[in-house]
């Protein structure tokens, strides 16, 4: 996640903290210092409060760690590694590398966490109990058991991406025998759920409570979410397996680095194409783009060989043919191109674009759709 730093290990794990948790510690720790904890138990001293509030905000996104880590560790052990963790705004997230291998697997992660949540709820509770009203901590303890609890249940909400929506996911999966059908039916479900939430935002602003921006919010967040789930599980299904040789056109038009810019032009309005691989007698040399052309002035390019402004080989983003397509697509993501060059031996053996791979996701929608 972007704007996100390192911030430990925790059972070969990493764990990240986005810069917007930051922020939330910052309205957390005052919230409760200045409002909450004053207002329910007024014989405490400013300073005692503010320890107060940043103990209980420390120890909220420690709650939500150990909720990740609920997910993540069943996840391990269903044979799904975990990349890392991330800590954020909306609480937090395990990013897992693959989707679990059955609807049995899904189920066991989605209800870990918001078990976990619930457990420390219960402990919290009993902490709480075992303490006096007299003591500040009494009524931390009170609050993170309220917080871990109203987190548990929440996140059961059947609104997909949130833990529920993982449990209708696991259901829907077991009797539709297709997870991409059941992950759409659940972001379907989702949907309705965000737009409820939406729709509560916009009565509560009628009624003059700017509360309801923070439901018109997140009603938006989880709609996003939930969509941008299952367009993600659409592309991991449909390019799993796939090796980039079976979908890259090998018909590719290249330039000699020895060709001027002049005739260079004269090809990117023959073909139409942004950019054209540089090759010499087949062997990848660099890849040229219309940016960089442009920054020549005219009058050189009759003595200007595209070699002087190429990309070079080594700096640009290759795969190997048999390389799988998602990972091709990951790549593509990850360096913010439209393409990738396909290259074997340092031969150039063809190029994939993110069109031939829409093609092919296409294809298997209208497949799934009509199962």
């Amino acid at each position: 996640m972007q704007g996100s730093f390192r911030a430990g290990r925790v059972f070969g794990i990493d764990v990240e903290i986005n810069v917007s948790w930051l922020l939330v510690f910052a309205l957390f720790s005052f919230t409760l210092a200045q409002h909450y904890y004053p207002m329910f138990a007024p014989e405490f001293s400013p300073t005692v409060y503010w320890s107060m509030g940043i103990i209980s905000t420390i120890l909220i996104f420690v709650s939500i760690l150990l909720h990740e880590l609920g997910h993540s560790l069943v996840a391990i052990r269903e044979g799904i590694s975990i990349k890392k963790i991330t800590l954020f705004i909306f609480g937090g997230v395990a990013h897992m590398e693959e989707e679990p291998k059955s609807p049995a697997g899904e189920l066991k992660i989605a209800l870990f966490g918001p078990g976990v949540s619930i457990v420390l709820g219960f402990i919290f509770l009993a902490f709480y109990y075992l303490t006096t009203p007299e003591i500040a901590l009494n009524h931390v303890l009170r609050f993170l058991a309220q917080v871990n609890f109203v987190v548990g249940i929440i996140n059961l909400i059947p609104a997909f991406p949130l833990d529920g929506g993982r449990v209708l996911r696991a259901g829907l999966w077991h009797i539709m025998k297709s997870m991409i059908r059941a992950t759409r039916a659940a972001a379907f479900v989702g949907s309705v759920f965000a737009f409820l939430a939406i729709g509560i935002g916009f009565v509560m602003i009628f009624q003059t409570s700017w509360w309801g921006l923070w439901y018109i919010f997140l009603g938006w967040m989880l709609y996003q979410a939930g969509q941008s789930s299952y367009v993600q599980l659409v592309f991991h299904q449909a390019l799993k397996g796939v090796p980039v040789s079976q979908i890259m056109s090998t018909e590719v038009q290249t330039v000699s680095p020895n060709v001027t810019l002049d005739r260079l032009v004269e090809k990117f309005y023959k073909y139409r194409f942004g950019a054209f691989p540089v090759a010499d007698n087949g062997r990848l040399r660099g890849l040229v783009d219309f940016n960089q052309v442009r920054g020549v002035p005219s009058e050189e390019w009759p003595n200007t060989p595209v070699s002087r402004i190429m990309i070079p080989e080594e700096k640009l983003v290759k795969v190997a043919p048999n390389t799988e397509a998602v990972e091709a697509m990951m790549k593509m993501a990850a360096g913010n191109v439209g393409r990738i060059l396909v290259v074997e031996g340092g031969e150039l053996m063809g190029i994939l674009s993110r069109t031939d791979m829409m093609k092919l996701i296409r294809m298997h929608m209208l497949l799934e759709k009509r199962k």
